[in-house]
This record gives structure tokens, sequence and C-alpha cells, in this order.
């Protein structure tokens, strides 16, 4: 893990730095809080953690669509 210090305003380049994967911006900071700005291409998806793990704990299809139940077959033999 990278630990660095960032004022108000400065930035972290992600990538090359010719050709950028995305930046980090610290947008503001007052008090504890601290915004973050990210401009990354819409193809990145940035989350914030709990989101990242409540999309992990949800199964994907190969459509790309959660599963939200599953189909298990009837015990007890086959229906004509």
């Amino acid at each position: 893990m990278l630990v660095i210090t960032r004022r108000e305003g400065e930035e972290v380049v992600i990538g090359d730095p010719a050709a950028p994967l995305g930046i980090v911006r610290i947008a503001s900071i007052k008090g504890d809080r601290v915004r973050i700005a990210f401009e990354f291409p819409r193809e990145i998806l940035v989350h914030r953690r709990e989101v990242a793990d409540q999309i992990n704990a949800t199964e994907i299809g190969k459509d790309g669509n959660p599963i939200v139940g599953q189909i298990r077959p009837a015990s007890g033999g086959e229906t004509p």
C-alpha cells in the first residue's frame, strides 16, 4: 500500500503520466472531512468500499445482470 500526503487541490496521477489512467484530486478538507474527486474514463468502475462489498456479495450472471435467485430441481422425481 502506498500512503502519501496531499493538500487541498493537489492530485495523484494513476498510471503513465504521459497518458494517465486516471487522476485523484483532493477537492476540499473541512475539519475531519476530506472530499476526493476521481477523474477516470467511464469504462473504469469506481465504488465506495461498502458498495463494492455489496456488488461482490451479489452473484453476477453471464449477461452482466445480478442473479437474484436460483432455480433448484424439484425433489421427489420427474414430472411428465
